[in-house]
């Protein structure tokens, strides 16, 4: 797959999964994050498979913490109470650094798609840097809302 094909497949199916689920009710909520997850998952798998940066395995970090996060939401506001514990807080940070990490070993450019430096590569670091701020932000998001659940019990 090549690597603008893949921005384009996986920006709108990222940002539907962090944000489509959110606004449907219990059921509906889980069955569209783990549609949307999944196919994050396949198009990332795809992507890390054709470039060989990483291991093509590693694709599940990308949609496991906005996963996680909304089943437990579909779940009900009890379940969502025993995950905001500092150390379920501390694993949930560490699945978003993960699912960054992965997603930039994503945008990594393949031997037949870029032949310059790498810190030329304008598409790489506008993608780093979107990726980057985007992933803090969802993670802000989950956090902050497991913190409300929290405050309100």
């Amino acid at each position: 797959m090549k690597r603008l094909h893949f921005i384009y497949a996986v920006a709108p199916l990222t940002v539907a999964l962090n944000t489509l689920p959110a606004m449907l009710p219990g059921t509906w909520r889980v069955g569209i994050a783990a549609v949307l997850g999944l196919a994050v998952w396949a198009v990332t798998w795809l992507r890390l498979y054709a470039n060989k940066k990483l291991r093509p395995e590693f694709a599940m970090l990308t949609m496991l913490p906005a996963l996680l996060f909304n089943t437990l939401s579909g779940a009900g506001a009890e379940y969502l109470a025993t995950f905001s514990t500092p150390a379920w807080q501390n694993l949930n940070f560490f699945l978003w650094l993960g699912a960054i990490f992965v997603s930039i070993r994503a945008l990594l450019p393949a031997p037949t798609e870029y032949k310059g430096r790498l810190r030329s590569d304008s598409v790489f670091i506008l993608m780093t840097i979107v990726t980057i701020v985007y992933g803090l932000s969802c993670w802000m998001n989950t956090h902050s809302t497991l913190l409300n659940i929290n405050t309100l019990q």
